[in-house]
């Protein structure tokens, strides 16, 4: 099942301490300054938790799903996540409890 912006932002308030408002602003805020880092070609470090950068992907040749007909999917710009072995340590843990 899928969290939701409006659940995950619910419940970083809850889990914060902090007003509903104040949780989406500080949302908000990082996904902005993470947009602008990515726009500028810039790698983000997060420490414990993984990394963002831009790939580009090469052009390639691709099946459009409904026909099965061949087209040239263009080369384009992907922004990938790297979760940290810290991250995926942590993650692991609160599956077993």
């Amino acid at each position: 099942m899928a969290v939701l912006k409006k659940e995950f932002i619910d419940r970083m308030a809850e889990n914060g301490g902090i007003t509903k408002k104040a949780a989406r602003m500080g949302f908000d805020l990082f996904f902005e300054t993470l947009m602008e880092c990515m726009a500028e070609g810039e790698k983000v470090l997060l420490v414990g938790i993984g990394r963002f950068e831009m790939k580009t992907t090469k052009e390639r040749i691709g099946k459009v799903p409904l026909s099965g007909a061949e087209c040239i999917v263009p080369e384009h710009r992907r922004m990938k996540f790297h979760a940290s072995e810290t991250l995926a340590d942590k993650i692991e843990e609160q599956q077993e409890d």
